[in-house]
């Protein structure tokens, strides 16, 4: 039995090793505060990567595919730049608008443990603003802890991406 199929190449490597550290960044920085965008980023640039890896697949193997396949490579590209985008919608909002200062009354605070092992546990923190229209957003667990239940607070946040910068 002979060797079939492909052989990966060096780019496709480094791409993999790059989308790992982005995920790694990802999940180093903090959920609130002057680098929150830059999380958003981290989520937003993992997505690029993945459709611009697919996109320039099908470009390149567009001549090599009957009918159907090229059929098939321009809807993943159509779909590919329409997940991208709707992704990027967010902070793209964010950056224009910058952060937003809002009271919150009212305020509970919830704690979430996910599936997973070492980053398990969220915390949020969800309140009406001045206007009745509620906010949850994740917070740290020193934010969680030193938050009184039901009381009131001054938060500055992004809000398409409902990250927070401060809490007062």
């Amino acid at each position: 039995m002979g060797k079939s199929g492909r052989k990966i190449k060096n780019h496709e490597i480094i791409l993999c090793i790059l989308v790992l550290a982005v995920i790694a960044a990802g999940l180093l920085l903090p959920e609130t505060g002057n680098l929150v965008l830059l999380d958003e980023f981290c989520d937003v640039a993992v997505i690029w990567i993945v459709c611009i890896y697919v996109i320039v697949r099908v470009l390149r193997n567009r001549t090599a595919l009957p009918f159907s396949g090229r059929a098939a490579g321009v809807a993943a590209v159509i779909v590919c730049i329409a997940v991208a985008l709707w992704f990027s919608k967010d902070i793209g909002l964010d950056l224009a608008a910058g952060p937003q200062t809002a009271t919150l009354t009212d305020i509970q605070l919830s704690k979430a443990q996910a599936h997973t092992g070492i980053f398990s546990h969220h915390y949020y923190l969800t309140g009406s603003d001045n206007n009745g229209v509620t906010l949850r957003a994740e917070i740290t667990g020193e934010e969680y802890s030193r938050l009184p239940q039901g009381g009131t607070v001054t938060i500055e946040y992004y809000e398409h991406t409902r990250r927070i910068v401060k809490v007062y």
